[in-house]
C-alpha cells in the first residue's frame, strides 16, 4: 500500500496510542478497570504509520498503564519488521520511563507533539 502511494515500503515514523473498550467476561480473562476512563474491559494499543496503516496491535487488560501496554506492543519482532523506523510520536501518557525504554531497547526517538496555539483556532483567535 505504501509503495502504491509512492512512499518507501517501510515507514521511518509512526504513531502509538491506545483505546479502552468496554467488554464482558466472554472471550478470555484479559479484562480490567481503567479508572481514568471509568471503564471495565480491554485496551488495544495500535502502532500506525503517518497514513494510518496499522503496523502493530496489542490487546490487554484495560487496567494496564499506557506506557506498559506500549512496551508490550513494541516487540523485538516488530522492530525487525521495520528497519527504517526511527521516531515514534506519542501523547503525554507515554513520557518518562517509556521514552527511556524505547530509546535504550529499540533505538527509536520518542516525541510528544506540542500544540502551543491549540486553543486559539477553536475560538477564532490568531497569534
Amino acid at each position: 500500500m505504501r509503495e502504491a502511494e509512492g512512499r518507501a515500503r517501510d515507514p521511518s515514523g509512526a504513531v502509538i496510542d491506545s483505546q479502552a473498550v468496554k467488554s464482558t467476561g466472554v472471550g478470555g480473562p484479559e479484562r480490567g478497570y481503567d479508572s481514568a476512563k471509568r471503564l471495565a474491559g480491554r485496551k488495544r494499543h495500535l502502532l500506525v504509520d503517518t497514513g494510518g496503516l496499522v503496523l502493530g496491535a496489542h490487546i490487554h487488560t484495560a487496567s494496564l498503564h499506557d506506557r506498559d501496554g506500549g512496551q508490550r506492543l513494541l516487540t523485538e519482532e516488530l522492530q525487525e519488521e521495520m528497519p527504517r523506523l526511527s521516531v515514534v510520536w506519542v501523547d503525554a501518557a507515554y513520557t518518562g520511563q517509556f521514552r527511556e525504554w524505547v530509546g535504550e531497547e529499540r533505538g527509536w526517538r520518542v516525541e510528544v507533539p506540542q500544540h502551543r496555539d491549540r486553543q486559539l483556532w477553536r475560538y477564532g483567535l490568531s497569534r
